[in-house]
């Protein structure tokens, strides 16, 4: 899902989950293959994608702050063999196809993440919204 705009005249971020938008690359994952937002295949290595859960998630490929350039060029690649991906991180946001709201998809991930293991997949992490003061903190 597109984030919307949010618009401090009319809506009240109490309560809300936030977490860090990052400058990675978006991905989907169905549990099986690995899909960019417009449908096209990544082609991870086999030992990675091995790791992944067998549900469908979310997320983006990453590697650290200011490195989107880098992520670029290792996830673009048609290359089965590279060695890179051993410095990619998946860092989960939701969990698409699973029933209920986004609280009750977060403990599905986690339940999944805990049940296989793995370095380099993770959830990203989100914040309980205090007020727009808090909002405008984090934003910083």
């Amino acid at each position: 899902m597109l984030a919307e705009t949010f618009n401090p005249d009319r809506d009240d971020p109490k309560g809300w989950l936030m977490s860090e938008k990052l400058d990675g690359v978006r991905c989907y994952w169905n549990g099986k293959t690995m899909y960019t937002r417009n449908g096209n295949p990544f082609y991870a290595p086999k030992w990675w994608v091995e790791k992944l859960p067998e549900i469908a998630l979310d997320g983006e490929l990453w590697t650290e702050r200011d490195d989107f350039q880098k992520i670029v060029s290792i996830v673009r690649r048609q290359d089965t063999d590279n060695p890179e991906w051993k410095n990619i991180k998946f860092m989960i946001f939701d969990a698409p196809l699973v029933k209920g709201n986004f609280k009750k998809r977060l403990k599905v991930i986690e339940q999944s993440l805990a049940e296989k293991p793995c370095d380099f997949v993770k959830m990203l992490k989100q914040t309980v919204c205090d007020d727009k003061e808090h909002l405008a903190k984090l934003m910083d």
